[in-house]
């Protein structure tokens, strides 16, 4: 685990560890097994690789093997078959199908064919972000909380949680025990895996011994210690918010992040996002 340097030392030396395994007999096949070695959970790890190079971190490693693949077919005459397994690939069915997937191509037609230059990935070496308007934060710590809400298991590819809200907001007046009426909160938690699926939770914090409707799900949070951020911009706009917070600030904070969850929290009346991300202390 990489400790005591800050986010865009650790993502450069967490690259230098993946290509130093990719040449070896052992290489690293998912963001899983490398977000082990940076100390980051899988989507802590892949929000930091994406706000310094506008890649996804699954895409690029499964680029950088099926590139080292071909690389090494072309300068040898070891089998395809035989290289897909040294390369971390169980069976060649599977690479077969990544290769479809990234090239268009069996790997017979890329082997026979051949790779042009636009299509084998070269590895990266991000640059620090500079120019990003800076984000007002700060370090807190919030007592244990309890959230009660409505559940909803989501793909990485949604853009909105405008209809989950709305749902929610259907449900609201029946929880028990609220804690502050004009407050809620949405807790975000990522799979840890190659999915990235998230589970999020709409709901408030309410009092653990009120007795609940089935309808509703529980989170409880222990005492932890947050950077908290606050989006003042318009909704539409958070994804500038998310990429100071990976591209700039993590990237020179010695702070890291901890678990594979988040907190966003909203007061009535008020436009202001307050964003918690759960920090090693």
């Amino acid at each position: 685990m990489l400790i005591s340097m800050d986010g865009y030392d650790n993502l450069i030396a967490t690259l230098d560890y993946f290509e130093q395994r990719l040449t070896s007999q052992n290489p690293i096949t998912t963001v899983a097994e490398l977000s082990r070695y940076s100390g980051y959970c899988t989507h802590h790890l892949s929000g930091l690789f994406t706000a310094n190079t506008d890649l996804k971190l699954k895409e690029y490693l499964q680029a950088r093997i099926l590139s080292s693949i071909f690389s090494h077919a072309y300068a040898t005459n070891v089998p395809l078959s035989n290289l897909a397994f040294l390369y971390g690939f169980h069976d060649y069915e599977t690479f077969f199908r990544a290769c479809k997937r990234r090239f268009g191509k069996n790997p017979s037609q890329i082997l026979k064919s051949g790779l042009e230059s636009q299509f084998l990935q070269q590895r990266i070496y991000p640059q620090r972000s500079q120019n990003i308007e800076a984000i007002s934060w700060e370090v807190v710590t919030l007592p244990e909380l309890t959230l009660c809400g409505l559940d909803f298991f989501i793909w990485p590819e949604t853009r909105s949680f405008h209809r989950h809200w709305q749902q929610f907001s259907h449900y609201q007046s029946a929880m028990q025990g609220q804690r502050h009426e004009s407050v809620t909160f949405q807790f975000t938690a990522w799979k840890e895996g190659e999915e990235q699926t998230m589970r999020v939770l709409c709901g408030m914090e309410v009092d653990p011994e009120a007795e609940q409707e089935t309808v509703f799900s529980h989170q409880n949070l222990p005492k932890t210690t947050y950077i908290r951020f606050l989006h003042t911009q318009d909704v539409s706009q958070i994804k500038n918010t998310y990429q100071y917070i990976y591209g700039t600030y993590f990237s020179q904070s010695v702070f890291q992040c901890l678990g594979n969850w988040e907190l966003q929290r909203y007061e009535d009346n008020r436009t202001t996002i307050e964003i918690y991300i759960p920090i090693r202390t």
